[in-house]
């Protein structure tokens, strides 16, 4: 497939969403062959079963469908893309610097400060509504949301060490590495490379990034998160930087709901977003953050900027 290095961007984005699609098709079609031949378990039957996500003794196929879907659809892609355009995949894709400790405590410190202003944005979210005339697609998008959290509530339930790391590794370990490789690895760069703009190509890949999982009352703060590991790749031109921001990110709600059984339920349309306390830890997250993010900012330039200087010297 090294013909990729020879087309336009816009082709290698259109090629690389046909191999994600490809992708998912072919996982899912082994994973099903798999359970037929090894379980006995046939398309049907297997299919209700996946439904019935409220049944815990389905948990086990729907986690390992899971898996299939995020390597099948969001590790493998990528890196096969990356390598078909470049001899270097890893470089190609920004992963073949090994992050500074400390600017990985800072990218840390980002998202669980950031904690309280997406939560406020999450309740901004819930406020939306579209028009009249589109109350039964409202109705719909709503009900598919609230499914979505007793999914999720049912795929996270556990009070066993072993059954929290397993969760870690599917819900976090796995999307952050295999998202970032998509949407920031291989997604942002080619937008950047189809548009000449960094930041257009930052937005709109967290656009996509926020689009993809389906959910319209979630979209903004996971838009903002998107827009931030977008920006965090810019800066210091390493990918694992927005690969540990994710995970820190998905591993928190894990742990949290681990612990209190709590953090999984949508807001409500009617929540107050204006309440003295929620408003107050949003402005204080919003300001830490914006320090954060201007240490790590100026650290990478400065560093850029050595870098430079070095080279003209020699």
């Amino acid at each position: 497939m090294k013909f990729l290095r020879e087309t336009t961007p816009f082709t290698q984005i259109i090629f690389t969403l046909i191999i994600i699609l490809m992708g998912g098709v072919t996982i899912s079609l082994i994973g099903f062959l798999g359970c037929w031949l090894w379980l006995g378990i046939g398309f049907q039957e297997l299919s209700g079963l996946l439904a019935n996500f409220g049944d815990p003794g389905n948990l086990g196929l729907l986690k390992f469908f899971q898996i299939l879907q995020t390597v099948g659809m969001f590790v493998l892609p990528p890196l096969l893309i990356a390598y078909s355009m470049d001899d270097k995949p890893f470089q190609f894709l920004k992963l073949s610097v090994k992050p500074d400790l400390k600017m990985l405590l800072f990218v840390c410190a980002v998202i669980l400060f950031s904690g309280p202003m997406i939560e406020w944005l999450s309740l901004v979210n819930q406020q939306l509504s579209l028009p009249s005339w589109m109350s039964s697609l409202e109705k719909w998008m709503r009900t598919s949301e609230d499914q979505a959290t007793e999914i999720t509530k049912a795929f996270l339930s556990t009070k066993s060490i072993g059954g929290l790391l397993g969760n870690l590794v599917i819900v976090a370990v796995l999307p952050a590495i295999g998202e970032e490789l998509l949407f920031r690895g291989l997604l942002q760069k080619l937008i950047q490379k189809m548009t000449g703009n960094s930041h257009a190509a930052i937005w709109i890949t967290a656009i996509l990034f926020s689009a993809l999982h389906l959910q319209f009352f979630g979209f903004l703060p996971r838009l903002l998160l998107g827009a931030l590991f977008g920006y965090l790749l810019y800066w210091t031109g390493n990918l694992w930087l927005p690969i540990i921001a994710h995970f820190v990110n998905n591993a928190a709600g894990v742990i949290i709901y681990f612990v209190t059984r709590e953090g999984l339920e949508p807001d409500q349309p009617d929540t107050p977003i204006f309440t003295s306390s929620q408003f107050f830890y949003a402005v204080v997250s919003v300001v830490i953050v914006w320090f954060l993010l201007r240490y790590i900012y100026l650290k990478q330039a400065e560093k850029a900027a050595k870098h430079l200087a070095s080279n003209n010297l020699s």
